[in-house]
């Protein structure tokens, strides 16, 4: 018999429903925003635990506001990036539409209070920079570390 002719798979996958959220504090351990798409292995609690603890006896406090406010941002981020897949599939959900429209201007405002008070996280937040201070000189992706170094401030 040929490969060709004949089928190896056939998948089926059920087709998601804007159902219960987690809380914004939640998302970052469970990975989903979605509780129907929460499938936890049974080693996560532990992990978690140990991770939370983990470097922040030693961080001053303007460390430890920093890495509190990237820890908000990252949240959001992640909730919008979720809400965003989901509206990939269903983009009239009015729900998800809604939620969505709202996490993208929190995510807004909070990149643009952290650039302010610490350093740009992104391209759009040197914009803003540049916008309110068209004479600024500032190039200043050099005052935070690199994402791949773990710290934050």
């Amino acid at each position: 018999m040929k490969m060709q002719d004949s089928h190896l798979a056939i998948a089926s996958v059920p087709f998601q429903r804007w159902g219960e959220l987690y809380a914004l504090d939640e998302v970052l351990n469970t990975g989903t925003v979605f509780k129907d798409l929460d499938l936890p292995f049974f080693a996560a609690a532990d992990m978690q635990a140990s991770r939370r603890v983990t470097g922040e006896i030693m961080k001053s406090s303007r460390e430890q506001e920093c890495s509190r406010k990237m820890t908000e941002i990252q949240k959001v981020s992640f909730v919008m990036d979720d809400l965003r897949l989901y509206l990939d599939t269903h983009p009239d959900d009015p729900d998800a539409l809604a939620m969505l429209k709202r996490v993208v201007c929190k995510r807004k405002q909070m990149l643009s209070e952290f650039a302010a008070e610490f350093y740009p996280l992104t391209f759009e937040c040197m914009a803003d920079i540049y916008e309110k201070d068209a004479s600024s000189m500032c190039y200043c992706w050099q005052e935070g570390p690199a994402p791949w170094e773990g710290v934050c401030c």
